[in-house]
């Protein structure tokens, strides 16, 4: 009997205790398609970002995708989330004698949901385009890899569980107006449970989420 009852005891704390990993999943790291959601950032020398999920309502769409309207400081970018990732829309521009040529845009996918800790992934992109009648060669690659997860404690909070995803960016130009060019980028974004994107590092900047929420309807 008392064998009996220790297996019983034994069943209901394994069947009750969370994984996790299990935990993790079920979470939402990227909560920009909740309307209203808004986040600020600050930098290391005081300066204030302000990034908050827009409605679209002109259901407007990029290359047959409606895209998710994320505006930075009153200035939009579009995002879209699918099954399984989420990708931004970049228009690609070109500085040449003191003047910005766009020569592209495309769909980048950016990060593969769920995340999981050593999980990595590429979006690859070449193509030949024409720039002043004359071939210009784009190599355009981006690399995304989770490294782990971990505590971030920071101005709007400590948060646990969270992401940290490193970022490897590769760009080529091969031109005969331009000239040939490389260039190499590497940076990091942390993401919270149900919250998103909290800190990142670029270009020796670093931005830390201070304060977070969402808009109701009307504000």
């Amino acid at each position: 009997m008392k064998k009996l009852l220790f297996l019983l005891i034994f069943l209901f704390q394994f069947c009750s205790y969370e994984n996790p990993y299990t935990a993790r999943i079920k979470y939402d790291y990227i909560t920009i398609d909740q309307i209203g959601n808004f986040w600020i950032y600050k930098n290391q020398e005081g300066n204030e970002k302000y990034v908050e999920v827009k409605e679209n309502t002109t259901n407007l769409e990029k290359d047959f995708r409606e895209v998710i309207i994320l505006e930075e400081n009153y200035i939009e970018t579009y995002w879209y989330k699918g099954e399984g990732f989420l990708s931004r829309y970049r228009d690609i521009e070109i500085n040449f004698n003191g003047n910005l040529y766009q020569v592209e845009h495309r769909w980048q996918n950016y990060i593969e949901i769920p995340l999981v800790k050593g999980n990595s992934w590429i979006d690859e992109w070449t193509d030949t385009l024409l720039f002043f009648n004359e071939p210009l060669y784009r190599t355009d690659n981006l690399q995304g890899y989770i490294e782990c997860f971990e505590t971030i404690e920071i101005e709007a909070g400590k948060f646990k569980n969270c992401y940290r995803i490193k970022f490897h960016v590769f760009e080529k130009i091969i031109s005969t107006v331009i000239g040939d060019s490389i260039s190499e980028k590497t940076y990091w974004e942390w993401y919270a449970p149900d919250i998103g994107l909290i800190k990142s590092t670029y270009d020796n900047e670093t931005w830390e989420l201070i304060n977070y929420g969402k808009k109701e309807e009307g504000e």
